[in-house]
């Protein structure tokens, strides 16, 4: 008997692995990895014009967006140019987060509760020139999980 319920719950174990590790392999494919600039919604006029205004190739600039160099762009020890690029960026993309005065606008960043505490906390020690500013709000804004980014 003891066999048997054993072999019973092995056989249902099994099939349940069946089932669920095409499952699991099929959610850590559709799993994005996020970046800070994620966020963009890239107009690739916009991009060029932002790179050449930047002084910036497209070969600086994807080894500088590289998911490897997450943690370089974490500690915002960025070239001013690159800074100055995420800005332009900002300023052009269709969702905006700045402000006419070129200031963080929670509200027209569509935030939740929980990131505009973090975000705000975050950019209480944002640097004033108006680069670096922008750059140190997407860092903050990626910190804070914001904006939550689908799957599609």
């Amino acid at each position: 008997m003891h066999k048997q319920l054993f072999s019973f719950i092995s056989t249902m174990f099994n099939y349940r692995l069946v089932f669920i590790a095409p499952l699991i392999l099929l959610l850590f494919s559709l799993a994005k990895a996020r970046h800070p600039f994620d966020i963009f919604h890239w107009n690739w006029k916009d991009f060029q014009e932002c790179l050449q205004v930047n002084n910036i190739t497209i070969g600086e600039y994807e080894k500088y967006a590289r998911l490897e160099t997450l943690d370089y762009l974490l500690n915002e020890k960025v070239d001013l140019r690159y800074k100055c690029n995420i800005k332009c960026q900002l300023e052009r993309d269709s969702t905006k987060w700045l402000n006419a005065q070129g200031r963080m606008d929670l509200d027209l960043m569509n935030t939740t509760d929980k990131a505009s505490k973090s975000i705000t906390k975050c950019m209480e020690k944002a640097p004033e020139e108006p680069c670096a500013y922008s750059f140190r709000l997407v860092m903050c804004a990626f910190k804070a999980g914001h904006p939550v980014i689908d799957s599609e």
